[in-house]
């Protein structure tokens, strides 16, 4: 499912280099390339389709003009058909060559040649019959003095109509070569059909040629006949008349065409003729070739030109911001300098003139204030030192008052009995307390001198009284502050055990877990309800909590000095089971206070 606050916080994460090259990619670069080939894609059909209109309309041309020079033919051809005095010459059965001679002399001589020198686009003109009363020679020929040497006759067999377009090669010894020729039946008049009679109207090649040949710089154009043969190659100037092909050639360079086939029309005697246009694709692939240029080219110019500017803007832009965040990223190290560069009047000028006035004022605020923190700073060190000797003063007479009562009571009842070795553990535990060494001391060490205190408990309750030590030894050489263990310990004895008559029991333990220095007095003493529990706490956080749970405030409150209020103090007690003190210090911070020490 889209989520558009997800979306914007994943843009929000991108650095603005990147988000600078996909504006530019996406709508600079790719709408480039887009238009470009689009409109490339467009041209090439353009040039395609323009082709093509040429292709059809120089097809149209050169075929009409070849259609005019067949009807101009045939025409010719039917009005020879119908001329009466040459049916009739031709019909006639001469007695001698002499008497055909004369016939030949008064009607035939130029009636056919003199069409030749009016009619351009007719080479030939000549008549065909099987009178063997005539003599062959001229215009006029006998068909059975030239068998098997009229191929075009075959043009009939079988077909109908009177009127024939054919394409052939003629074998005659003298005049020999390829012909185009429109075939006429001479059959008009019955009257003279005593003989078959042909006309057969040869078309001047040289304006076939220079019809087919007019293109011929782009365009190859293949003169089809009713037989599907190749009559005529525009790329070849002679006939091919021999080999029937149903297919097109193409050029021999090129492996494919643009091709266009168009009939000369829909006569009988000009039916299945057909041209057929190969466009030679060099000219369309160099049209092809100059607009890829130019396309090229202007895809390469609106590309440049944008991203120039853009590499201007951005470095504009992204100069100024780098510059910025690194300044900003100095401020976390104390270090206030201001930046040095053409801020410009944009807004990210106006972020840099603000930051620079910011640097300067914070740096004169910290020269101006740095003397009066340290000032301030030497107080409040002076001050703790104050509360904590406070607290020692507190402790001393009030553990002072306790032994020496202690003593009292087991002098009275033993008669001074044993009293060497609680003295000697007192004057040891006096010289601790008065000690002006170190606040903080090893763990083994507190635990040896609240070892004394609990022999001396021990001493004074008797067999009424066990005590018990769970140490973890990694733990021993953790330094704590002086006493912090011993007071929870007297606290212990005096408030939980006094009220007990027998089996009394304290045990303290010392752990290292879940990277903290767990330590714990319990005992097995009468407990506290749960108000006077939360007294008790209240007491132990506060300043001034008079004189009840003295020992209790005191590591509480040195605790949170040395600590900086991240050491845990705990107490928990159910009535008529017992009471648990403990206090849990971070193993870094023992670290930090121990190297402070050695400092």
């Amino acid at each position: 499912m889209f989520r558009p606050a997800a979306f914007l916080q994943r843009i929000n994460d991108i650095p603005l280099k990147y988000k600078f090259l996909l504006i530019y990619f996406l709508c600079v670069l790719l709408p480039i390339i887009v238009i470009n080939v689009f409109f490339y894609q467009r041209n090439s059909a353009d040039i395609k389709l323009r082709e093509m209109d040429n292709l059809q309309k120089s097809i149209e041309r050169a075929s009409g003009e070849l259609l005019g020079l067949i009807e101009e033919s045939v025409a010719l051809s039917r009005s020879i058909a119908s001329d009466a005095a040459i049916n009739e010459v031709l019909d006639r059965t001469y007695a001698d060559p002499v008497e055909y001679f004369v016939a030949y002399h008064d009607f035939l001589r130029n009636n056919l040649t003199r069409y030749t020198s009016t009619y351009p686009n007719i080479s030939d003109i000549r008549i065909y019959t099987d009178n063997d009363s005539i003599q062959s020679g001229s215009n006029y020929y006998v068909i059975g003095s030239l068998s098997g040497a009229l191929p075009w006759l075959d043009q009939f067999a079988g077909r109908d109509g009177d009127v024939r377009l054919a394409a052939y090669e003629e074998r005659d010894v003298l005049n020999s070569g390829q012909r185009i020729s429109v075939l006429s039946k001479m059959n008009l008049y019955a009257a003279n059909s005593r003989y078959k009679k042909y006309l057969r109207v040869d078309l001047n090649p040289e304006k076939i040629y220079s019809i087919m040949k007019r293109e011929d710089g782009w365009l190859r154009l293949l003169l089809i006949d009713d037989r599907d043969r190749v009559v005529l190659d525009s790329a070849n100037i002679s006939f091919r008349t021999g080999v029937a092909s149903s297919v097109i050639p193409v050029p021999p360079e090129r492996g494919s065409g643009y091709v266009i086939e168009h009939t000369l029309g829909q006569a009988g005697y000009i039916k299945g003729w057909k041209l057929i246009g190969i466009a030679d694709t060099r000219r369309i692939e160099m049209l092809h070739d100059a607009a890829r240029r130019s396309i090229l080219w202007l895809a390469a110019v609106s590309a440049i030109i944008p991203t120039i500017l853009i590499n201007v803007l951005f470095r504009s832009y992204h100069l100024r911001v780098n510059k910025l965040a690194r300044h900003m990223a100095r401020i976390r190290d104390e270090r206030f300098e201001p930046i040095a560069i053409a801020e410009g009047r944009d807004e990210i000028g106006a972020l840099i003139r603000s930051f620079n006035a910011m640097a300067v004022k914070i740096h004169s605020l910290i020269h101006e204030v740095y003397k009066l923190e340290i000032r301030q700073k030497n107080l409040e060190l002076e001050h703790l030192r104050a509360e904590l000797s406070a607290l020692h003063s507190q402790v001393n007479p009030h553990f002072l008052f306790n032994t020496l009562n202690a003593l009292y009571v087991v002098c009275v009842k033993n008669g001074y009995r044993d009293v060497a070795s609680v003295i000697r553990d007192l004057s040891l535990l006096m010289r601790q307390m008065l000690s002006r060494g170190d606040d903080l001391i090893p763990l083994r060490e507190e635990l040896h001198f609240t070892a004394m205190y609990l022999q001396i408990e021990k001493f004074r309750f008797g067999d009424l009284f066990e005590y018990a030590f769970e140490v973890d030894p990694d733990a021993n050489e953790m330094r704590i502050p002086r006493m912090s263990v011993q007071l929870l310990v007297e606290n212990a004895c005096k408030h939980g055990l006094q009220a007990r008559r027998d089996n009394r029991r304290v045990a303290v333990t010392a752990k290292l877990e879940d990277q903290a220095l767990a330590v714990t007095v319990a005992d097995n003493g009468i407990g506290m309800e749960e108000e006077k529990l939360r007294q008790v706490m209240d007491m132990a956080r506060s300043d001034s909590g008079g004189h009840e749970h003295v020992g209790i405030r005191n590591v509480c409150k040195r605790l949170e000095l040395y600590y900086r209020g991240m050491a845990a103090f705990r107490i928990d007690s159910r009535p008529g089971e017992g009471t648990t003190v403990g206090f849990r210090i971070p193993i870094r911070l023992l670290i930090e206070e121990e190297s402070k020490e050695g400092r």
